[in-house]
Protein backbone atom coordinates (compact mmCIF):
# COMPACT_ATOMS: atom_id res chain seq x y z
CA UNK A 1 0.00 0.00 0.00
CA UNK A 2 1.56 3.48 -0.96
CA UNK A 3 0.03 6.79 0.20
CA UNK A 4 1.00 9.99 -1.21
CA UNK A 5 1.86 12.72 1.36
CA UNK A 6 1.13 16.43 -0.14
CA UNK A 7 3.79 19.12 1.52
CA UNK A 8 1.94 22.12 2.70
CA UNK A 9 -1.67 23.41 3.13
CA UNK A 10 -4.40 22.59 -0.04
CA UNK A 11 -7.00 24.66 1.60
CA UNK A 12 -5.32 27.84 0.05
CA UNK A 13 -3.70 26.70 -3.12
CA UNK A 14 -5.76 27.44 -6.55
CA UNK A 15 -5.42 23.95 -7.63
CA UNK A 16 -7.62 22.16 -4.64
CA UNK A 17 -10.47 24.72 -5.41
CA UNK A 18 -9.43 27.61 -2.98
CA UNK A 19 -7.13 30.23 -3.19
CA UNK A 20 -7.22 33.50 -5.62
CA UNK A 21 -7.67 33.26 -9.25
CA UNK A 22 -4.98 33.50 -11.55
CA UNK A 23 -3.80 36.70 -12.81
CA UNK A 24 -1.51 35.38 -15.81
CA UNK A 25 -2.80 32.10 -18.00
CA UNK A 26 -0.08 29.80 -18.39
CA UNK A 27 1.35 31.05 -21.62
CA UNK A 28 1.67 34.78 -19.41
CA UNK A 29 -1.57 36.40 -21.09
CA UNK A 30 -2.67 38.64 -18.50
CA UNK A 31 -6.45 37.20 -17.71
CA UNK A 32 -8.48 40.97 -17.03
CA UNK A 33 -12.37 39.56 -18.31
CA UNK A 34 -11.77 36.73 -15.35
CA UNK A 35 -13.04 38.62 -11.71
CA UNK A 36 -14.97 36.93 -9.03
CA UNK A 37 -17.82 39.01 -10.68
CA UNK A 38 -17.84 37.43 -13.93
CA UNK A 39 -17.45 33.88 -12.67
CA UNK A 40 -20.93 31.89 -11.00
CA UNK A 41 -21.27 31.19 -7.61
CA UNK A 42 -19.94 28.01 -6.42
CA UNK A 43 -21.76 25.40 -5.42
CA UNK A 44 -25.03 27.49 -5.72
CA UNK A 45 -26.69 26.53 -8.61
CA UNK A 46 -29.02 23.55 -9.68
CA UNK A 47 -27.46 21.31 -12.39
CA UNK A 48 -31.18 20.63 -13.89
CA UNK A 49 -34.32 22.58 -14.68
CA UNK A 50 -36.88 23.54 -12.66
CA UNK A 51 -39.49 20.43 -12.49
CA UNK A 52 -42.62 21.73 -10.76
CA UNK A 53 -43.97 17.78 -10.44
CA UNK A 54 -40.91 17.52 -7.55
CA UNK A 55 -42.67 19.66 -4.84
CA UNK A 56 -44.90 17.13 -4.09
CA UNK A 57 -45.34 13.66 -3.51
CA UNK A 58 -48.67 13.31 -6.07
CA UNK A 59 -46.55 15.26 -8.56
CA UNK A 60 -43.43 12.90 -7.96
CA UNK A 61 -45.58 9.67 -8.02
CA UNK A 62 -47.10 10.59 -11.44
CA UNK A 63 -43.64 11.77 -12.68
CA UNK A 64 -42.32 8.29 -11.90
CA UNK A 65 -45.15 6.47 -13.39
CA UNK A 66 -45.07 8.56 -16.93
CA UNK A 67 -41.03 8.02 -16.97
CA UNK A 68 -41.53 4.64 -15.81
CA UNK A 69 -44.12 3.87 -19.16
CA UNK A 70 -42.12 5.79 -21.63
CA UNK A 71 -38.90 3.43 -20.69
CA UNK A 72 -40.95 0.76 -20.60
CA UNK A 73 -42.20 0.97 -24.37
CA UNK A 74 -38.57 2.03 -25.95
CA UNK A 75 -36.92 -0.74 -24.12
CA UNK A 76 -37.74 -2.74 -26.89
CA UNK A 77 -35.91 0.40 -29.44
CA UNK A 78 -32.04 0.14 -30.08
CA UNK A 79 -31.57 3.56 -29.94
CA UNK A 80 -28.51 5.60 -29.38
CA UNK A 81 -30.11 8.52 -27.29
CA UNK A 82 -30.29 7.23 -23.78
CA UNK A 83 -33.56 7.17 -21.65
CA UNK A 84 -32.13 7.75 -18.36
CA UNK A 85 -34.47 8.71 -15.66
CA UNK A 86 -32.72 12.06 -15.72
CA UNK A 87 -33.51 12.83 -18.83
CA UNK A 88 -36.68 12.15 -18.88
CA UNK A 89 -37.57 14.11 -15.88
CA UNK A 90 -36.62 17.20 -17.80
CA UNK A 91 -37.23 15.96 -21.72
CA UNK A 92 -36.20 18.50 -23.43
CA UNK A 93 -37.49 19.49 -26.89
CA UNK A 94 -34.07 18.47 -29.16
CA UNK A 95 -34.86 15.14 -26.98
CA UNK A 96 -37.90 14.86 -28.81
CA UNK A 97 -36.37 16.11 -31.93
CA UNK A 98 -33.91 13.77 -32.19
CA UNK A 99 -35.94 10.62 -30.98
CA UNK A 100 -38.27 11.19 -34.17
CA UNK A 101 -35.42 11.34 -36.40
CA UNK A 102 -34.39 8.34 -35.15
CA UNK A 103 -38.25 6.09 -35.71
CA UNK A 104 -37.68 8.41 -38.58
CA UNK A 105 -34.84 6.68 -39.99
CA UNK A 106 -35.62 2.88 -38.82
CA UNK A 107 -39.45 3.28 -39.54
CA UNK A 108 -40.14 5.67 -42.50
CA UNK A 109 -42.79 7.62 -40.40
CA UNK A 110 -42.86 11.53 -40.97
CA UNK A 111 -39.70 11.23 -43.16
CA UNK A 112 -40.21 14.38 -45.22
CA UNK A 113 -42.24 16.33 -42.91
CA UNK A 114 -39.65 18.65 -41.37
CA UNK A 115 -37.26 20.94 -42.94
CA UNK A 116 -33.94 20.93 -42.43
CA UNK A 117 -34.18 24.44 -40.87
CA UNK A 118 -37.10 23.70 -38.66
CA UNK A 119 -35.16 20.63 -37.32
CA UNK A 120 -31.76 22.49 -37.14
CA UNK A 121 -33.98 25.62 -35.29
CA UNK A 122 -34.84 22.88 -32.49
CA UNK A 123 -31.25 22.65 -30.63
CA UNK A 124 -30.24 26.06 -31.10
CA UNK A 125 -30.67 28.83 -28.10
CA UNK A 126 -33.61 28.60 -26.41
CA UNK A 127 -34.13 32.37 -26.58
CA UNK A 128 -34.03 33.07 -29.99
CA UNK A 129 -36.27 29.94 -31.54
CA UNK A 130 -38.64 28.95 -28.50
CA UNK A 131 -41.30 30.16 -31.56
CA UNK A 132 -39.65 27.08 -33.47
CA UNK A 133 -39.61 24.98 -31.17
CA UNK A 134 -43.23 24.86 -30.50
CA UNK A 135 -43.69 25.06 -34.52
CA UNK A 136 -42.20 21.68 -34.70
CA UNK A 137 -44.17 20.49 -31.72
CA UNK A 138 -47.69 21.21 -33.04
CA UNK A 139 -46.45 20.15 -36.61
CA UNK A 140 -45.27 16.59 -34.41
CA UNK A 141 -48.58 16.52 -32.95
CA UNK A 142 -50.59 16.93 -36.36
CA UNK A 143 -48.58 14.31 -38.10
CA UNK A 144 -48.79 11.78 -34.66
CA UNK A 145 -52.60 12.56 -34.45
CA UNK A 146 -53.49 11.56 -38.21
CA UNK A 147 -51.36 8.65 -38.23
CA UNK A 148 -52.95 7.30 -35.58
CA UNK A 149 -56.50 9.21 -35.96
CA UNK A 150 -57.07 10.33 -32.99
CA UNK A 151 -57.58 14.07 -33.29
CA UNK A 152 -58.30 14.67 -29.74
CA UNK A 153 -54.25 13.80 -29.48
CA UNK A 154 -54.04 17.83 -30.94
CA UNK A 155 -56.03 19.41 -27.83
CA UNK A 156 -54.21 17.49 -25.19
CA UNK A 157 -50.66 17.98 -26.64
CA UNK A 158 -51.08 21.42 -27.13
CA UNK A 159 -47.47 23.41 -28.10
CA UNK A 160 -47.88 25.74 -25.53
CA UNK A 161 -49.07 22.81 -22.74
CA UNK A 162 -45.83 21.37 -24.18
CA UNK A 163 -43.36 23.40 -23.79
CA UNK A 164 -43.97 24.14 -19.80
CA UNK A 165 -45.28 20.38 -18.98
CA UNK A 166 -42.70 17.77 -18.67
CA UNK A 167 -45.47 14.96 -18.13
CA UNK A 168 -46.85 15.68 -21.23
CA UNK A 169 -43.53 15.68 -23.14
CA UNK A 170 -43.19 12.35 -21.72
CA UNK A 171 -46.71 11.38 -23.25
CA UNK A 172 -46.08 12.67 -26.17
CA UNK A 173 -42.51 10.65 -26.81
CA UNK A 174 -44.83 7.37 -26.30
CA UNK A 175 -47.37 8.48 -29.03
CA UNK A 176 -44.50 9.42 -31.33
CA UNK A 177 -43.63 5.89 -30.69
CA UNK A 178 -46.87 4.29 -31.32
CA UNK A 179 -47.52 6.26 -34.59
CA UNK A 180 -44.21 5.23 -35.61
CA UNK A 181 -44.43 1.61 -34.59
CA UNK A 182 -47.75 1.56 -36.80
CA UNK A 183 -46.03 2.45 -39.85
CA UNK A 184 -43.29 -0.41 -39.58
CA UNK A 185 -43.42 -4.08 -38.25
CA UNK A 186 -39.79 -3.32 -36.93
CA UNK A 187 -41.16 -2.00 -33.93
CA UNK A 188 -42.96 -3.75 -31.05
CA UNK A 189 -45.90 -1.60 -29.35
Amino acid sequence: VAFVVVHGPRSGSPSSGGGTLAAHSPDGHPLENLTPQWLPPRQRHDGVAHNPHEHSFDGRARMYVEIAETQRLYAGFASRTPMSHRVLKQVPVTLIRDMFLELSASTGFGAGEFSKDLLDAVGKDIGVVRDRRAAFLGKLVDLIAKTVGDMSIVDELRPELLMTDVLLRNRLLRELYRAAAGTSSGLYA
